[in-house]
């Protein structure tokens, strides 16, 4: 006789785990939303007058940038992590931004907006970013690069440092490996042709860049 206790234990089981919900699910919606945005303007940048644009990785494929229409962007930004950064997995350098009174200190800036256009997506990513590490820090780990030590800093914000530091800091956002043309070059091509198979390498490629850049400040955090 099948016992009727057991498979009532399964069965609910498996309706919990089908009701079962990801933290970060929100979070992905806003991280696809907010690439989405920076793919148009760096579209927008490639189709200026300039002769020469920054970042290179613009410049290098610029017929491609120009050829990402509105259908392209929102495959290319279909991708399971933030394709801008702001020092996510350099802690150093979020307690010298954070701290509020700044000493003057030489860091790389590879931001290719500027202006009032680099203040307004530094604040989005840092309302992300936030919001993001109060939902779920792995959330945050997995979507946006980001290392356990600047995670915990960042949980110990208001939204008056959000401000303040997307104020002063707008100018260190940056594009993700804009070092690294052979992942751009295929995102861009599969998201203008609408090639599937290579989209979902290239959400692959990324996962694995970010699992290879995040495993030894996890490991660092554990010992």
């Amino acid at each position: 006789m099948p016992d009727v206790k057991s498979e009532g234990a399964t069965r609910t089981q498996s309706v919990d785990m089908h009701n079962f919900t990801w933290k970060g699910a929100s979070a992905l919606g806003r991280v696809h939303a907010l690439n989405e945005r920076c793919l148009e303007l760096l579209s927008q940048l490639a189709r200026s007058d300039a002769k020469k644009i920054s970042p290179e990785i613009v410049q290098r494929h610029r017929v491609l940038w120009c050829s990402l229409n509105p259908k392209a962007r929102e495959r290319a930004a279909q991708v399971p992590f933030l394709l801008v950064d702001a020092h996510f997995m350099d802690a150093p350098w979020w307690r010298w931004a954070s701290d509020r009174a700044v000493r003057r200190r030489k860091f790389p800036t590879r931001n290719p907006f500027s202006g009032r256009v680099a203040g307004e997506l530094m604040r989005e990513t840092l309302v992300l970013a936030w919001s993001t590490v109060a939902l779920d820090r792995t959330a945050a780990s997995i979507l946006l690069g980001m290392a356990p030590d600047v995670s915990a800093m960042i949980a110990e914000w208001d939204v008056h440092d959000v401000e303040r530091i997307a104020a002063r800091q707008s100018r260190y956002l940056q594009l993700r490996w804009d070092d690294l043309p052979l992942f751009w070059s295929r995102l861009l091509n599969a998201a203008v042709e609408g090639d599937e198979d290579v989209l979902h390498a290239c959400h692959l490629h990324g996962i694995q860049l970010l699992g290879g850049q995040l495993l030894p400040l996890l490991e660092r955090t554990r010992v």
